[in-house]
């Protein structure tokens, strides 16, 4: 009966239109709010259906979208890859943008791949040489203090308490924790002291900073512990110090050597002597009848 009723009301509309169009003027039967009313019901019951099905699916969809953009750009955003190198090894990053690190044995660095583009930031810690792309500012931050440079080449010392910076070319800015800075040229180095301030060498040879690259370690009045710490990491293994030694060792070893031959070429001259505990386990003393 609706439908008639529909059916009848449409006929009457178009017939009525034409004679508008042709006259100008015609006669309503019913108002077109008794109209309206009349034809809503059967719309909403041949067509409402559907019509709703189709926005909650289109908004579904919209919203199905929305989240998988959200979830993409949050995943590229924080996405971190972290590289940890043992004792015992070296290893060679590349960057995305070209830029490489060489990381000396007990290294980490951290960094966004996917963000690299908008911020060239690395999180590190051990020792590294920095061979850095121009392009934005390039951050190396660690727990002692923050490196920044545009382009250039530069290794970084930092582990426990000790953070130094070695240029070796283009300009290097180091910045402290107590926000203190300097700016470092070609074959000069920065050190941040305990206290924050930063001691800058100028006019020095880099190269016994950055031979550990090549597997040959210099030593120049370096604390003989921090030697026995070096070897530790390029051999993996464990030294334990019989007593306290302060004194200062100068000298060099190549990695290749046999551990017990490096040993023997550092102890000897400190009036050291060692042996071998277990396979992965090195005691060092001093001598009683010396």
């Amino acid at each position: 009966m609706k439908e008639q009723n529909l059916h009848s009301d449409l006929f009457e509309i178009e017939e009525q239109s034409k004679a508008f169009f042709s006259n100008g003027t015609f006669h309503w039967k019913k108002s077109s709010g008794e109209i309206w009313d009349e034809m809503q019901p059967a719309l909403s019951e041949k067509k409402g259906r559907t019509i709703i099905l189709r926005s909650k699916s289109f908004s579904i969809a919209i919203a199905a979208v929305f989240i998988l953009l959200v979830g993409m750009g949050g995943f590229f955003r924080y996405y971190t890859k972290t590289i940890n190198v043992p004792a015992g090894e070296h290893q060679l990053v590349e960057l995305p943008d070209g830029s490489t690190i060489q990381l000396n044995a007990q290294s980490q660095i951290s960094y966004k791949p996917y963000w690299w583009k908008f911020k060239r930031n690395v999180q590190f810690e051990g020792e590294a040489f920095f061979e850095v792309q121009k392009g934005k500012t390039f951050s190396v931050i660690s727990n002692k203090g923050i490196t920044e440079v545009l382009g250039t080449s530069f290794n970084i010392f930092s582990r426990e308490q000790t953070y130094k910076v070695t240029c070796v070319t283009g300009r290097v800015k180091v910045i402290s924790k107590t926000m203190k800075e300097v700016i470092l040229s070609p074959d000069s180095r920065a050190t941040i002291l305990p206290e924050g301030e930063i001691k800058m060498d100028e006019n020095i040879s880099t190269l016994p900073y950055i031979s550990w690259k090549d597997n040959y370690f210099q030593f120049t009045g370096v604390p003989f512990e921090m030697v026995i710490d070096e070897i530790e990491r390029q051999y993996n293994l464990k030294i334990k110090i019989d007593n306290p030694i302060t004194d200062k060792y100068t000298g060099n070893f190549k990695r290749e050597g046999n551990v017990d031959d490096v040993l023997e070429y550092v102890c000897l001259p400190m009036g050291l002597k060692f042996e071998k505990v277990s396979d992965d386990t090195y005691l060092i003393f001093r001598d009683a009848n010396e």
